[in-house]
C-alpha cells in the first residue's frame, strides 16, 4: 500500500521520501528547509522545531501572537497528517487551534509528515474512519502541489497554494 500512495503522489507532482524512522525524518526535514518556517503541533516526529531553532532557521508556530501577520512570509510551512488515501492518492490534514490551515496553503513549500500506520486504501473507507472519530472542524484534502491551468491553458503551479509539495513517511 505505501508504494502505490508514494508512485500517486509522485504522479500528481508530490515529492515523496521514505518510509524512515523519526530519527532519519527528523533529520530530513531540517536538512532541507530554509527561511522562516511555520510548523503546525501535530507534526509526529518529536523535536524538529528544537531542531529547526538548532540549525538557526527561525520557526512561526501557531501560539505566536504573529502568526497571522508572518505566515505569508513563511518558505515552508510543515504539517502533520490526519491520514492518507491510497486511492485516489491523497493526504487528509485535520485543521485544529494547534493545526490551522492556512499552514499547508500559504507558504510556497509544504511538507507534510505522515505515519505509515496512518494510510487507508480507498477513500470511502476514510470517510468512514473520519465519521467514526471525532471531527475536525475542517479537512483538507492534498493531492498534489496547487495547479491552474485556466490562462491560455498553460498550467502553473502555486498560483492558488503550494507550489511543491512533500510527503515524509515516517514508519
Amino acid at each position: 500500500m505505501i508504494d502505490a500512495l508514494a508512485a500517486g503522489l509522485r504522479a500528481n507532482s508530490c515529492t515523496v521520501t521514505g518510509p524512515m524512522n523519526a530519527d532519519d525524518a527528523r533529520t530530513a526535514i531540517v536538512e532541507r528547509v530554509s527561511g522562516l518556517v511555520a510548523c503546525t503541533d501535530d507534526i509526529p516526529v518529536p523535536g524538529v522545531v528544537d531542531a529547526l531553532l538548532a540549525r538557526g532557521l527561525e520557526v512561526l508556530t501557531p501560539d505566536d501572537p504573529r502568526w497571522t501577520a508572518r505566515l505569508v512570509d513563511a518558505a515552508v510551512g510543515i504539517t502533520g497528517a490526519r491520514l492518507a488515501v491510497v486511492q485516489p492518492p491523497a493526504i487528509a490534514l485535520a485543521a485544529a487551534p494547534g493545526a490551522p490551515r492556512a499552514t499547508s496553503l500559504v507558504p510556497p513549500e509544504h511538507v507534510c509528515v505522515l505515519r505509515v500506520v496512518d494510510v487507508i486504501a480507498t477513500f470511502a473507507d476514510a470517510m468512514a474512519e473520519i465519521a467514526d472519530g471525532e471531527l475536525p472542524s475542517a479537512l483538507t484534502w492534498i493531492g498534489g502541489p496547487s495547479r491552474t491551468a485556466d490562462l491560455e491553458m498553460i498550467t502553473t503551479f502555486g498560483v492558488h497554494g503550494p507550489r511543491a509539495v512533500e510527503v515524509v513517511l515516517v514508519s
